[in-house]
């Protein structure tokens, strides 16, 4: 066995964990270098729409230096450029974004198409670059998990490290955005893994570590936004204040992802070229009037920290976001909700604590710190991720003191989306309209972190169904536990190899007559007196939720796992039973329990 060979078994096993420390190090640059990059690839669009005397201090790309004929143009003739363009892929190729990698997560291993982050890449660049109503952190996400998902596919490791992998470039793709490390672990664990396992982490730290570096050499160590120093809760009167702020983040939420869900079932049939014309379109139309909807808007978000804003714009922003993003996300522009969210979070808490030091003075803290609060809460209550949310407040802010109101307003919010709309995650609606969803089943959840290579006993011998004696001796003298039975190149049956042992020691010792002595000496190991079993095939990346289903669907109760040599023939590694399997779930179950409890 080489020493590749060697290591992806013990990928599929607990005992990885420093193997895979170091491959999601790697992974984290290969995703932090491909955010890198769509980020130059979209800000290079400064150059071509702005001209010199505009592209210096703080108006550097500010859509409203421009007049309202540029930017009702730039709009409309992007999303008709980007419409034309996906038109001409075929449906499956068109899906991108963090709804495509939940997905490919839940239905494909994490097996994610390189073609699909292409797309995501120039399009989705495009898109951005023509100012509509999008992020930048969604096409993010889907090009760091692309990373993770190419770099298990080359190595040819189990699908539970690919799954991992896909995990870290997630990580390393939302520290890369916000210069929030921490922030990008909690994400990618709480929305695309879905579990926190140690044998996760700390693959998923290391490479959420490698994408801030590699943000701060290119882009220098400020975070995404520029929040003030010193921000603390000045008095508990101030409570209600945030209670309002969840509640109404709660519903605008909710909202969000209803009216998004409306619009894309309206126009369902539509061509993709109208669709996105239209999405253009609209935006640009808004933009006449509040140019600040346009792009990622980070600038504006800037601005409500800083209290540059009355109340009045704030709401007007508000609204003007609302429906824009609305629109580009219903009528499929290839863009993310995350800046979007946080843009209208950031105008909803600043409209907040607007309202509040006129109304209470005296009880009333800094505008911004409303905004930075408004921001994170809007953001968990459409993704319904209340722990990454709160995380990337803590470090956007790097003060402590914001949790206590920040936890408040985002519990409210994630209460009011769930329990009182009846709402699901924004991704989570989208994967639904296509008639998908997310697989949340404990039993799962902890098959699909484990590798059949780690459960898989290769104590085995291959036999032919029909064989001498003599020669089966031969075969059970390293004492295997199993044997696979072979007809024609073509597993049928697995039999336990004590069957065999106790058979052939009460095989007839007499020597028989020389004419019958060959026929006499073949054994049919189909039927002989012996423990059989049907198999499946299974491939050494599979993990055990894999082979369950598989076993579940063929109702048959074994399997036996290969992988194919580059010459196309089947080595065979192991075999795995059911009850190998739900000893396995039990055995993690207890050590999870103990893990806790300790």
């Amino acid at each position: 066995m080489t020493l590749i060979d060697r290591l992806r078994l013990k990928l599929g096993g607990f005992d990885a964990l420093a193997l895979m420390a170091v491959i999601g190090l790697i992974c984290g640059i290969l995703a932090g270098g491909s955010n890198i990059l769509f980020r130059w690839f979209t800000e290079s669009s400064i150059v071509l729409w702005f001209p010199d005397h505009l592209r210096t201090g703080d108006e550097k790309g500010d859509f409203e230096a421009v007049g309202w004929v540029f930017r009702l143009a730039l709009t409309t003739l992007g999303g008709l450029a980007v419409g034309l363009l996906l038109q001409k892929l075929s449906p499956a190729t068109r899906q991108v974004g963090v709804s495509h990698v939940l997905e490919r997560l839940n239905y494909h291993q994490g097996h994610l198409p390189v073609k699909n982050a292409v797309v995501q890449f120039f399009i989705g660049g495009l898109t951005i670059a023509s100012g509509q109503s999008v992020g930048r952190e969604g096409p993010g996400i889907h090009l760091g998990s692309t990373s993770g998902s190419w770099l298990g596919r080359k190595l040819k490791l189990p699908n539970n490290s690919t799954r991992i992998l896909v995990g870290c470039g997630c990580a390393a793709a939302i520290s890369a955005s916000f210069n929030t490390p921490l922030a990008g672990v909690i994400f990618a664990m709480e929305i695309i893994v879905m579990e926190y396992a140690v044998a996760s982490f700390i693959p998923i730290i290391l490479a959420s570590v490698a994408g801030a570096v590699l943000t701060q050499w290119a882009f220098g160590s400020a975070p995404a936004f520029n929040v003030p120093a010193h921000l603390d809760i000045q008095s508990l009167w101030e409570m209600p204040y945030f209670l309002l702020i969840g509640v109404i983040g709660g519903t605008v939420a909710s909202l969000f992802i209803y009216l998004t869900r409306r619009v894309t079932h309206f126009t369902k049939q539509w061509p993709v070229w109208s669709k996105t014309t239209a999405a253009g379109a609209a935006v640009g139309l808004i933009a006449i009037g509040i140019p600040q909807v346009m792009g990622i808007g980070y600038d504006t978000v800037n601005g409500a920290i800083h209290d540059e804003f009355t109340f009045k714009f704030l709401v007007i922003f508000l609204i003007g976001k609302f429906f824009a993003t609305v629109i580009c996300s219903g009528l499929s522009l290839p863009g993310g909700v995350v800046g979007p969210t946080l843009f209208m979070g950031a105008m909803l808490g600043g409209a907040m604590g607007n309202a509040g030091a006129n109304i209470f003075p005296d009880h009333a803290s800094y505008e911004g710190f409303y905004a930075i609060i408004g921001m994170c809460t809007l953001m968990s209550a459409v993704l319904q991720a209340p722990l990454a949310a709160l995380i990337a407040l803590l470090e956007l802010t790097n003060n402590p003191n914001i949790l206590l109101p920040g936890m408040f307003s985002i519990v409210v919010a994630n209460m009011v989306v769930t329990q009182v709309f009846k709402q699901r995650a924004f991704w989570e609606t989208q994967m639904g309209d296509r008639g998908l969803e997310i697989k949340t089943s404990p039993i799962k959840q902890v098959l699909r972190s484990i590798g059949v290579a780690g459960v898989m006993e290769r104590q085995l011998v291959t036999l032919d169904r029909h064989n001498d004696a003599l020669e089966l001796e031969l075969a059970l003298k390293d004492n295997p536990r199993w044997v696979l039975i072979k007809d024609n190149e073509d597993i049928i049956s697995l039999m336990v190899a004590s069957d065999l042992a106790r058979y052939l020691l009460d095989l007839p010792k007499m020597e028989p007559p020389p004419e019958e002595q060959e026929n006499l000496n073949k054994v049919d190991l189909m039927k002989i007196p012996a423990n059989r079993q049907d198999v499946v095939s299974i491939n050494l990346q599979a993990t055990l939720e894999e082979t369950f289903d598989k076993m579940e669907q063929r109702k048959i109760q074994a399997a036996y796992v290969y992988r194919l040599t580059p010459d196309n023939q089947e080595r065979i590694y192991g075999v795995l039973t059911r009850e190998m399997i739900t000893d396995q779930y039990i055995f993690a179950k207890r050590d999870t329990s103990r893990l806790a409890t300790d």
